[in-house]
C-alpha cells in the first residue's frame, strides 16, 4: 500500500478522502510546501471495518487500494506538472483513521499535518471526529482547513495570548512564518477587570511587542475590551479574526486559561476550531520548557 519513495525529512502530511474539503486542505499545502521547500505526503486511510463488511476476499480489497493509489497519484500528477519542484509522496493505509494519521506523521517524521475539517452539524460530532483525535495525539503543528477556499499567504496571522506560559510558545511559530510570508502578526490578549491581571497582560503584551520587535515582525497588539468583544475568548478572537481578515489563527491544543479542568485540547482550542468559519487554524502542541526567543526573556 506504500507508494513513498523519498527520504523522511521536511514532509507535510495531507490526510485526504477526495472530499472538497480535504482537496482545499491539500491546495493550502502546497502553498506553504512552495515556500517552504516542503515535500508533501497524501495519505488516504481506509477503515478496516469497512474493509471486513465488504469484502471476503483479498482480490476485491487489492483491487479497491489499487483504484485508490491510482486517484492519489493523478491528483499529485496533476500538482507535479503544475510545479515541477515539487515532491508529492502518496500512501494508502489501512485501520483507524486517526492513529494511521499520527503513525503515519512519526514514522515519516513529517514537521506538519495539513488536513480538512468539516464542522457544520454541531460541537457533538466535532467531538467525535478524527480531527478532535489527531489535535490531541499530534506532536507537530495541525493547520485545519475548513471546506472553503482561502488565502495561499498569511498576510495577517492572529496570535491570542493569555497568561499561562504554553500560550507564549506560539510566538516561535508567529515569527517563523511572518518572516517567511512578511506577515503581520496581530497579538490579542483579554482585558481583565482585576487590576493586579490587568497589569500582568499589560506587561505580557509588552513583551511580546518586544521579541517581535528584535526579529523586526511587523504587528499589531490589541487588548480586547468587553464593550466591543463582550463573548468569550474563544469567540471573540474568531471575531476579531474576521474584522480584520485574518490568514491564519495561532492556538494551543492545551488550556489557554486558569481553568484546572479542562479536555486535553482545551475548551478555547475547541471553541477556535468550530467557530472559525473562514480563517484556517494552527493548533500547536505545547512543550514542556520555553525555549528560543525568550531564554533570555522569560515571560516567568
Amino acid at each position: 500500500m506504500n507508494s513513498i519513495k523519498t527520504p523522511k525529512e521536511n514532509i507535510i502530511l495531507v490526510p485526504t478522502d477526495l472530499s472538497t474539503a480535504s482537496n482545499f486542505a491539500l491546495d493550502h499545502a502546497v502553498g506553504i510546501a512552495k515556500l517552504f521547500d516542503n515535500q508533501i505526503t497524501l495519505l488516504y486511510v481506509v477503515e478496516e471495518s469497512f474493509f471486513k463488511s465488504m469484502f471476503g476476499g483479498g482480490m476485491e480489497k487489492t483491487v479497491m487500494v489499487d483504484a485508490i493509489t491510482s486517484k492519489l497519484e493523478e491528483k499529485a500528477k496533476s500538482i507535479t506538472d503544475k510545479y515541477p519542484n515539487l515532491t508529492v509522496n502518496t500512501l494508502v493505509r489501512e485501520g483507524k483513521v486517526y492513529k494511521q494519521i499520527i503513525e503515519v506523521s512519526r514514522s515519516y517524521a513529517c514537521d506538519s499535518i495539513v488536513m480538512g475539517f468539516s464542522g457544520s452539524n454541531g460541537m457533538e460530532r466535532f467531538m467525535g471526529s478524527t480531527t478532535t483525535r489527531v489535535l490531541k495525539s499530534s506532536e507537530v503543528p495541525v493547520v485545519i482547513i475548513k471546506d472553503v477556499q482561502t488565502n495561499m499567504k498569511y498576510e495577517k496571522i492572529i496570535l491570542p495570548i493569555d497568561l499561562t506560559r504554553e500560550s507564549r510558545q506560539k510566538v516561535d511559530w508567529a515569527i517563523h512564518f511572518a518572516k517567511q510570508y512578511n506577515s503581520e502578526v496581530h497579538v490579542i490578549m483579554e482585558i481583565e477587570d482585576d487590576e493586579f491581571l490587568a497589569n500582568k497582560v499589560k506587561a505580557s503584551l509588552k513583551q511580546v511587542e518586544s521579541i517581535l520587535s528584535k526579529y523586526d515582525v511587523k504587528y499589531v497588539s490589541k487588548i480586547l475590551d468587553d464593550k466591543q468583544y463582550p463573548d468569550n475568548f474563544g469567540h471573540d478572537v474568531v471575531q476579531y479574526a474576521d474584522e480584520v481578515s485574518a490568514d491564519l489563527i495561532m492556538i494551543m491544543t492545551q488550556k489557554e486559561s486558569g481553568v484546572q479542568d479542562y479536555l486535553r485540547i482545551g475548551s478555547f482550542a475547541r471553541h477556535i476550531i468550530h467557530a472559525s468559519k473562514n480563517t484556517p487554524v494552527m493548533a500547536i502542541r505545547p512543550k514542556d520548557t520555553v525555549k528560543s526567543y525568550w531564554a533570555t526573556e522569560s515571560f516567568a
